[in-house]
């Protein structure tokens, strides 16, 4: 079976089934390949705590026996202003955003961990100069130990949001705020994480960059 998916992937079965076989016991009994973005938001619409689908540039999934049981996205940031503070403006066009991070609770310890390695092994194949964010939300208990694992730079906390956001089920803010029984909600803080694929350009990180204290 090979670890690069295609349009194909779309017709594998995407939840396991009470009786459909047996529970992964170790992360090595899952097989990881690309999947198209249609799969990948349909599951994470489903299944991710945020229910909204992403801009998608480049989406993985984490297979057991033909069985869909995680996927993890990546895709351009909403805001331009995000982009150029990383690395400033000339290094914008680089930047992507680990966007959405989903596994079934079926997966054995780890495998988020192994699955994020792997992800950033291909990505660093298919795109050397990528700048990745990714971030651990403190409203759902999200530390980002995952990213620790994985080698991420810790950036500290965003920034706090005196106003917060507008929202409605399903919609972001932007499209939402114009809408009858939009409501106000406050913006939680996130740890924030920077990944090079190429580490050389860590020198380029233009945030301060904070010991782990999670």
């Amino acid at each position: 079976m090979s670890l690069c998916g295609d349009s194909s992937t779309a017709e594998l079965p995407l939840f396991q089934g009470d009786d459909g076989g047996a529970i992964p016991t170790s992360p090595l009994q899952l097989l990881f390949r690309q999947i198209t973005s249609n799969t990948s938001n349909m599951v994470a619409v489903e299944n991710h705590y945020a229910h909204r689908a992403v801009s998608v540039s480049w989406a993985f999934g984490a297979y057991f026996n033909n069985v869909l049981l995680g996927i993890i996205s990546f895709g351009k940031p909403a805001s331009p202003h995000l982009c150029k503070g990383i690395c400033g403006k000339e290094n914008s066009n680089r930047v992507y955003e680990l966007n959405r991070l989903w596994m079934s609770d079926k997966c054995p310890k780890n495998s988020e961990s192994r699955f994020i390695g792997w992800a950033l092994r291909q990505l660093k194949k298919i795109n050397p100069p990528l700048i990745l964010v990714s971030y651990a939300d403190t409203n759902q208990n999200h530390s980002g130990g995952v990213y620790r694992a994985t080698n991420w730079i810790y950036t500290g906390l965003s920034d706090k949001r005196k106003c917060g956001d507008i929202s409605l089920p399903g919609l972001h803010s932007r499209h939402a705020k114009n809408l009858a029984g939009a409501i106000r909600i406050e913006r939680s803080r996130k740890h924030r994480f920077v990944y090079f694929c190429n580490s050389h350009d860590s020198t380029l990180l233009k945030w301060k960059v904070l010991p782990y204290a999670l």
